[in-house]
């Protein structure tokens, strides 16, 4: 199965080097693709970030198959638009040309669905993580009705734990799962940390300015 091989390549890129001629290394083109299919239909894959960051996918640069890691990419960041952009409309062609992509669709936009899920929680403040089952279906481009499918499956899978309320339409998310970060996502997290810092700072300057001075 897919996720077999993938959990099995992940192990073996800790140890393997592609050859610096991309072009003449045949062994790293073939292993690059294999590890795109499997990461975007094995079951139960979702730290994709791993993969993105490899090396092993540059020998794919400017060859037919570069378009793999644009859909990679596109999954692991959980862009749900770009990637159904880059199915429907981009690549349509390439993908029917791949049986595994052809044969797993299914479980492929479950999982983009999924990671999407994960992508609109990551977002968010870790005290502003409550959200509308509508802003949900806006984001993942589904209907309402299939929103709380999509929470519980997330719930199963372990991406997150939370709170469902379906009376009001909301989720509330206690906790994600860690995973490897892009470089702009890594980017937006500084950014939070920048803004985490300055809130604190304000508030220690705050409080001194409220204390009153102790004297002995």
């Amino acid at each position: 199965p897919p996720e077999a091989f993938y959990n099995e390549a992940i192990h073996y890129l800790n140890y393997y080097q592609p050859k610096e001629d991309a072009a003449a290394d045949t062994k790293s083109h073939a292993l690059a693709v294999d590890l795109c299919l499997a990461a975007l239909t094995g079951e139960g894959v979702y730290n994709l970030g791993q993969v993105v960051s490899n090396p092993i996918l540059k020998v794919l640069a400017n060859t037919p198959d570069a378009w793999l890691v644009e859909l990679l990419q596109a999954c692991a960041h959980g862009n749900v638009q770009e990637f159904k952009t880059l199915c429907q409309t981009t690549y349509p062609a390439q993908i029917a040309s791949q049986p595994a992509l052809v044969n797993m669709s299914q479980q492929m936009q479950e999982k983009i669905t999924l990671l999407g899920l994960v992508e609109l929680v990551f977002a968010r403040p870790a005290s502003e993580r409550t959200l509308e089952f509508t802003e949900i279906a806006q984001g993942l481009e589904i209907p309402v009705e299939q929103v709380e499918w999509v929470i519980m499956r997330a719930f199963s899978v372990k991406l997150m734990e939370g709170i469902m309320d379906q009376v009001e339409g909301t989720v509330h998310v206690t906790w994600i799962l860690p995973r490897a970060l892009g470089t702009q996502q890594m980017s937006d997290l500084a950014g939070r940390f920048g803004e985490w810092a300055t809130k604190v700072s304000k508030i220690k300057d705050y409080m001194q300015d409220e204390t009153p001075t102790l004297t002995q």
